[in-house]
């Protein structure tokens, strides 16, 4: 594929991003695209683990979460439509009964604590500067759980503002692993609460905070890759559009990704993740045929598949034991 986009703020990072290493993925959905490519390629991600977040509060407060291992607040947990939740996490992460969201919302954070100290790369994916916060308390939230817009204030963060909670998240990573490096991208989901021009002024926003953190960061344990800039440069044109004409089509999605494999990827990287590639599609095909049977011969071809292909590379065999844990039986 022949891309139009050059990176040149990503220069000299190819082979940044590894097999066998772990990867923590937190922000926008578009964190959850780019998530479910690498799960794909096999590697070690570990995408949103209290779901989509959107501007710099809610992620800074994440990571304050992360860092100490914090256990779920009970103040925070609601319920709503007859499902417990978290106005720290999204609403797929919740449950039926109270006992039971409150636990699997401490096991993501145990299990992304964990990767938090472990990884090699942390992708912080950018949506807006908007955020909500609880007006009888002032604390931001994450998601607001269709509760009624009393219960809120709502404005937009200052530059002043993006940076310090940048700048913030920055230091509480390195807090706990100060050899991960920090790829801050800023997402190519149009917000349109305040219009085309409110969407670009917040956008303009985090990329002129995202620019200054870089720059403090003489080390060179920050990078940013333009995930917003490709999609309006090479991909204007509304059919690299979902239907909701707001979202990246799949297509553009891949697009993009291809570029981001291209700038942080190795040679021998590009080449195993085409072979994960190759396994993982073999693998989701033959679910969604022996969806009906659930045969237990076609379970047992899956295990041998599966045995050769992590014998031939056993670098990946965790991400292909991870990746087949979640796709249909």
């Amino acid at each position: 594929m022949e891309f139009r986009t050059v990176v040149p703020a990503v220069e000299g990072r190819r082979g940044l991003v590894r097999h066998g290493e772990p990867l923590l993925l937190v922000g926008s959905c578009f964190s959850d695209n780019i998530g479910a490519c690498l799960n794909s390629d096999l590697f070690e991600a570990d995408v949103n683990p209290f779901g989509p977040l959107y501007n710099p509060a809610s992620i800074r407060n994440a990571f304050r979460i992360l860092k100490d291992e914090q256990k779920v607040a009970s103040e925070t947990i609601l319920e709503r439509d007859g499902m417990w939740v978290s106005t720290l996490f999204h609403s797929r992460i919740s449950a039926g009964d109270r006992q039971t969201a409150e636990e699997r919302m401490n096991n993501h954070i145990h299990a992304s604590a964990s990767t938090l100290r472990d990884a090699s790369v942390i992708i912080i994916t950018l949506g807006t500067t908007r955020i909500f916060s609880l007006r009888e308390s002032g604390q931001v939230v994450a998601n607001c759980h269709k509760l009624p817009g009393t219960a809120f204030d709502v404005r937009y963060l200052s530059l002043d503002e993006t940076i310090v909670a940048l700048r913030d998240t920055v230091s509480l990573i390195h807090e706990v692993n100060k050899n991960a490096h920090i790829i801050f991208t800023v997402s190519p989901l149009r917000y349109n609460e305040q219009g085309a021009h409110g969407n670009q002024v917040a956008k303009s926003t985090l990329m002129l905070a995202v620019d200054q953190v870089i720059r403090e960061n003489e080390n060179e344990a920050v990078s940013y890759f333009p995930a917003y800039e490709i999609m309006m440069d090479d991909l204007r044109d509304y059919r690299f559009y979902a239907e909701d004409m707001k979202h990246p089509s799949a297509q553009a999605v891949r697009y993009i990704y291809d570029i981001f494999r291209k700038s942080y990827f190795d040679d021998d990287t590009i080449r195993l993740a085409e072979e994960a590639m190759k396994f993982t599609r073999r693998m989701a095909h033959r679910s969604l045929d022996g969806a009906s049977s659930a045969s237990r011969e076609s379970t047992i071809e899956k295990l041998k598949l599966t045995e050769c292909f992590t014998t031939r590379f056993p670098k990946l065999k965790r991400a292909c034991e991870r990746y087949l844990d979640n796709i249909p039986a």
